[in-house]
């Protein structure tokens, strides 16, 4: 099968690409990394250093002799939803990109707002 994994950076969308890829299916990737920008942005980081997408695919590679075809972008702008959708032409589609953070979307109105928006909308794009 040829399955495209929307959020594929998050800490299930690349562990389920690697499980997926080793069922022998064509696995292809989209995200916008925002998670990553956020958790900079309040000083953060993650309790376990994970690598970039770019970097985890680049070892998957040079040890499997695999690559993830990647769509840098996001999900909730429909131009290129409907592009990546038109290119890759899944036979399933596994939507892990929205915004899961809820001590994000409590920050203030304007967060709780783009939490909504964001999330809706990515999945209206996908329907």
């Amino acid at each position: 099968m040829k399955i495209l994994i929307m959020g594929i950076d998050g800490y299930i969308g690349f562990p389920l690409a690697l499980r997926l890829l080793n069922r022998g299916h064509e696995v292809y990737g989209l995200d916008n990394f925002i998670t990553r920008k956020r958790v900079s942005n309040v000083g953060s980081d993650s309790a376990l250093p994970i690598l970039s997408f770019q970097e985890r695919n680049r070892k998957l590679h040079e040890h499997f002799g695999k690559k993830i075809p990647f769509f840098y972008g996001d999900a909730s702008n429909p131009d290129f939803m409907y592009r990546v959708i038109k290119k890759v032409r899944p036979d399933a589609v596994v939507h892990l990109a929205e915004q899961r953070s809820a001590p994000y979307s409590m920050i203030g109105l304007r967060e709780a707002n783009e939490t909504m928006v964001k999330n809706i909308t990515s999945t209206m794009n996908l329907i």
